[in-house]
């Protein structure tokens, strides 16, 4: 509108009142709202948002929140653009976008200045209006997120297992087409980082693949086994009952393999981001850190054992009627991430602190707890985050843990 006559007739919509920000949001959160969505759901540049936040500050808090009142940005074009650092040019192109949107309503006088008292400058009223559309773009826009987070954790498990059978039948000397084929495709898997710009259908069929992938290597790897295991008198049994005692077992030296190679290295900054120490980006740099390594070596079925029912049920879903492998163990583990109320942060925690190896398991044992007696955990991300505390001040005992909780469930 360009004329004061057609500005003052839209005042008979004070009559029906304003639309006004939902209960609880003023007007710093609708700011932050806007600045989350605006990307995604208006597909706005960084500087056409900051045009609108900057405008949007003017406007006192009060008026967001009041049916009578609409909020108002009064300031001429000039101002807004050196506040912006801007040209007049820029600031001009950012209004007609936004109100092309349907974001904001642009009334001006018929030179087109702007004036308090003559009711014309930036409105904001499309903008709150749109607030529920706002709202439920974040909420979905936060459940890809914790999918994408799902698939990404889940994608680091598969090469986690897979990277260490591959070195199990190299260190065995197990080669034919088959395993050199799966070492290729193995090599072609994107950068870890990648995982995160990737389109969600197109990770979710990657991750799946990959979950193939790991599987068919680990039955290779678990055949030769048991095809050692046969042909060796003096072998250790390959025990895979649950009767099998909680102990330690060496990882001995591994020949490094064309796998490890550093020309194949990859940054698993996103899975997680841990620091130089973390076992996974170990795993990226060499083959050698597995030299001599000690850690606790549990079979799937001892580890289906010390599961919560509910784990029980993403580890039997995982494992299809056959019998619950490492692998199976670690993939639910990783589902049960999000029922549990665990963040990224804490998880991330606890790969960089523990390995992820032992990050499983500490997940086992607190999901596990859930179920004590006398002293049920019931905030599973708090009971996380204090076993990430005890990691970093070396007083975790994860092994005292797995026994207490063995002997519980004896019990029971």
């Amino acid at each position: 509108m360009n004329n004061i006559s057609a500005l003052r007739a839209h005042d008979d919509l004070d009559t029906q009142g304003y639309p006004t920000l939902p209960e609880g949001m003023e007007r710093d959160g609708f700011i932050r709202l806007f600045e989350n969505t605006a990307p995604t759901l208006f597909n706005l540049t960084d500087a056409e948002i900051s045009t609108f936040v900057r405008m949007a500050e003017d406007p006192r808090p009060s008026d967001w929140k009041k049916p009578d009142r609409e909020p108002c940005c009064w300031r001429r074009q000039g101002e807004v653009a050196a506040r912006r650092s801007k040209s007049r040019y820029t600031i001009n192109r950012h209004e007609k976008r936004l109100v092309a949107l349907g974001l904001i309503e642009k009334r001006t006088m018929a030179h087109g200045g702007r004036s308090g008292f003559a009711g014309c400058g930036i409105f904001f009223s499309n903008a709150i209006a749109l607030v529920p559309a706002m709202l439920g773009h974040k909420h979905q826009q936060e459940a890809l997120q914790v999918e994408r987070n799902l698939l990404c954790n889940t994608r680091s498990i598969h090469k986690g297992h897979l990277k260490a059978a591959l070195n199990d039948l190299a260190d065995m000397q197990i080669t034919n087409q088959k395993v050199e084929d799966y070492i290729s495709e193995y090599e072609d898997w994107p950068d870890a980082r990648l995982l995160r710009r990737m389109d969600m259908d197109e990770l979710r069929q990657h991750v799946l693949e990959a979950d193939n992938l790991t599987q068919n290597v680990l039955m290779i790897l678990q055949e030769s086994e048991n095809m050692q295991h046969q042909s060796g008198t003096d072998a250790t049994p390959y025990i895979q009952d649950t009767t099998q005692e909680l102990n330690y077992v060496c990882n001995a030296s591994v020949t490094q393999k064309c796998v490890d190679k550093s020309t194949h290295a990859k940054d698993l900054s996103s899975e997680p981001a841990g620091s130089k120490d973390c076992r996974e980006n170990k795993n990226e740099g060499s083959g050698e850190y597995r030299k001599g390594e000690i850690r606790l070596k549990l079979s799937g079925p001892i580890l289906y054992g010390l599961c919560s029912p509910e784990m029980k049920f993403y580890i039997d879903a995982h494992a299809q009627g056959r019998p619950p492998t490492e692998h199976d163990v670690s993939c639910a583990a990783i589902q049960m991430l999000r029922e549990l109320g665990i963040n990224q942060s804490a998880w991330n925690d606890a790969c960089d602190l523990m390995g992820k190896d032992d990050a499983i398991l500490a997940l086992i044992i607190t999901d596990a707890n859930r179920y004590h007696p006398q002293l049920p955990v019931k905030c599973p991300g708090g009971y996380l985050r204090g076993m990430n505390n005890a990691a970093r001040d070396g007083t975790l005992n994860i092994i005292a843990s797995l026994k207490g909780l063995d002997a519980r469930l004896r019990e029971e």
